[in-house]
């Protein structure tokens, strides 16, 4: 009788050890390291200089991580490591991650078109529909109505954004323009929404916030509660930083897989030949005098992660611009900043 007990006792043990066991491995337990810029293999006076030009910007937060560590870090007067700023379109290359995610889980597959999850569309006789898939969603060559080419105000004042995208008539021919829209992004946040069974935002906590420790992180929703995946994400500069720093590591996180490699890849070339420097919610552009290839993530006012892997380079922005006329700036920084590279 006694024996039994004690096996009892240390089966519960065991399960209680491996319960806990499972739970510390569902959050990371990452701590950022710092260094002068020097350290990091960054020409110190150079980086200096360019720190000290950003107090007379608008520019909230920048962090320059070289190697993994944190060589530089700005805040404007008011704002520090733990301010939580508003992404806009960053946004959608947060989006991308996670229907990278869905994917591979089989929730569903980039050939999907949109009347697999809105049946009603088959209701309005127009075969094109069928042509706008999960990838041309992706792409931002859907053919479907752009939000943000005149519409943005109406759409977001909408009681309903889903259907606001599905009752303007499609514009141009699936895949075959390049057409930047918030509203294909939002229509991926409903796909998720629809057969993961959890929102955008529920889902990516799981999946991605979660296992990287982003605890500022979340998205706003829309009317009908379907989370804003194109402008409504919520980050702070240190948590921009280990989202590019993810992708930087090829989706690898503490020696865990969290985004497919293959996705990394697919979703951050360009997916629009001859049309943009699009990938998959994420912009392809050269920097520095060495050009050097890099893919960021740019929100409206100037919000941008930026990942150059030849200099093992991460660049992240906040900015309260009312505008994005001042993107020509932040790429020739990015550009000075890869240049700053010594080793």
């Amino acid at each position: 009788m006694m024996k039994n007990i004690v096996f009892r006792f240390f089966l519960s043990t065991l399960a209680v050890s491996m319960l806990l066991s499972f739970k510390s491995s569902d959050s990371s337990n990452f701590e950022w390291k710092t260094s002068e810029p020097s350290a990091a293999g960054l020409n110190t006076q150079k980086i200096q200089k360019f720190v000290s030009s950003l107090k007379n910007t608008e520019v909230t937060s920048c962090i320059i991580v070289k190697d993994g560590v944190i060589a530089s870090e700005y805040y404007k007067t008011g704002y520090d490591s733990k301010s939580v700023f508003h992404m806009h379109s960053v946004s959608k290359s947060i989006t991308s991650a996670v229907c990278g995610i869905a994917i591979q889980k089989g929730y569903f597959n980039l050939e999907d078109p949109v009347t697999k999850f809105f049946p009603e569309l088959k209701e309005k006789n127009d075969k094109r529909y069928e042509k706008i898939t999960v990838r041309e969603l992706l792409r931002n060559t859907s053919g479907l109505v752009s939000t943000d080419s005149g519409y943005w105000g109406e759409w977001h004042q909408s009681e309903d954004w889903i259907k606001f995208l599905f009752d303007k008539p499609i514009q141009h021919e699936p895949g075959k323009v390049f057409e930047y829209s918030t509203g294909n992004t939002h229509i991926l946040s409903a796909i998720i929404q629809k057969t993961t069974k959890k929102t955008l935002n529920d889902f990516a906590k799981k999946v991605l916030f979660e296992p990287l420790g982003l605890k500022s992180a979340k998205f706003e929703s829309d009317p009908q509660g379907i989370s804003d995946g194109g402008n409504g994400a919520l980050l702070t500069a240190r948590d921009m930083a280990k989202f590019g720093l993810l992708y930087l590591n090829n989706g690898i996180w503490e020696g865990k897989e969290i985004i497919p490699l293959e996705w990394v890849n697919e979703s951050t070339k360009i997916q629009t030949p001859n049309m943009a420097r699009y990938g998959y919610q994420w912009w392809i552009r050269w920097f520095g005098k060495k050009q050097l290839r890099g893919f960021f993530a740019h929100g409206w006012g100037e919000q941008v992660i930026a990942v150059i892997p030849e200099a093992n380079l991460i660049i992240t922005f906040s900015s309260n611009y009312p505008n994005n006329n001042k993107n020509a700036m932040y790429w020739n920084w990015i550009g000075d900043i890869v240049d700053a590279v010594e080793k």
